[in-house]
């Protein structure tokens, strides 16, 4: 679907735009934002075309989200603000604190896993005739198996999975850091039975995880089930649960998967310096500070590998100020 922009500044956006389509695999990001910060140059009524910092400000304390949100929507206004000095048209743009490190990732007990496993794959039957939920218990696995994003898992069509060496390439991913993700051999198995489904109609060029006429559905809708399942199971309350909450939800599974990565290369005997590169590497992740902030879970659950990371980490990081 094209998208009209409609403020004092469509046309440098929609510019703009056809530049990032070109040079930008998650494109789709920079639309986001752009189409919403356009939408917000209109009521605006602005009569000069510039940007303004005041502006963008007022725009961002309108979002609701976490403060690394506001930053990736800064650092595509940068890019456009770049490219507006380029057309001789003023920018300017407003400073972000620096994020705090109170993140503390939820990690799932393996006794937690095994309840979650058991509840989606009931909902084949107990919710026959959702789409949604008959994908749900393989889209479970792929996300624990391989520690993919949500997002990265949706975007995955079956050109991109190699069911006979068993490995995912991820070309739409966070920071546009494409790779390969090896599987083991019984998530490679299931996917296999997945893919014969007849139900399911799976060209090479589909998504794994659609809507029945083929496109692509929201993320929100795998958020809900999972919800659901952690409500039901009394691990997350249904009165305090919020959507996209620091607690117990969808992403914790990769959570999980960071932590149980790291608890059996240990006890393969393989060193803390030994796995982190590699893990932050199949991860994904922009650098070993990234893989840090997830070996923090649940302290009362996994004292011992607490232990472990913090002697290996002593002297690595640098304390902060």
């Amino acid at each position: 679907m094209t998208v009209v922009f409609k403020s004092i500044l469509k046309d440098e956006i929609s510019m703009f735009m056809d530049v990032v389509k070109l040079s930008v695999v998650d494109y789709k990001a920079y639309q986001r934002t752009l189409t919403d910060f356009d939408l917000f140059l209109h009521e605006e009524q602005l009569a000069e075309k510039q940007l303004d910092a005041s502006q963008i400000e007022r725009w961002l304390d309108g979002f609701d989200v976490h403060l690394s949100t506001k930053k990736s929507k800064l650092s595509h206004l940068r890019r456009f603000s770049v490219y507006l000095s380029t057309l001789g048209i003023v920018a300017t743009l407003p400073e972000l604190p620096r994020s705090t490190t109170d993140f503390t990732p939820y990690v799932f007990t393996a006794d937690e896993m095994a309840l979650i496993f058991d509840m989606a794959d009931d909902l084949v039957i107990t919710r026959a005739k959702s789409r949604v939920t008959a994908e749900f218990p393989m889209l479970l696995r792929v996300l624990y198996g391989c520690g993919l994003r949500l997002g990265e898992a949706l975007s995955l069509t079956w050109n991109e999975v190699d069911l006979a060496d068993g490995i995912i390439t991820v070309k739409i991913a966070k920071n546009q850091k494409q790779r390969l993700v090896p599987m083991s051999d019984e998530l490679t198995r299931i996917l296999r039975l997945y893919r014969k489904a007849q139900c399911f109609e799976m060209s090479d060029n589909s998504l794994l995880f659609k809507k029945s006429d083929g496109c692509p559905r929201s993320s929100g809708a795998y958020w809900s089930v999972f919800n659901s399942i952690l409500c039901d199971l009394g691990i997350k309350n249904p009165q305090t649960a919020k959507y996209r909450s620091r607690g117990p939800c969808i992403h914790s599974l990769r959570h999980t998967f960071i932590m149980q990565s790291f608890l059996k290369a240990d006890s393969e005997g393989r060193g803390f310096m030994e796995t982190v590169p590699f893990l932050s590497t199949y991860l994904g992740h922009t650098g070993l500070m990234e893989t840090d902030k997830y070996l923090k879970a649940r302290h009362e659950l996994y004292t011992d590998a607490h232990a472990v990371i913090t002697d290996h980490m002593r002297d690595i990081f640098p304390e902060e100020v």
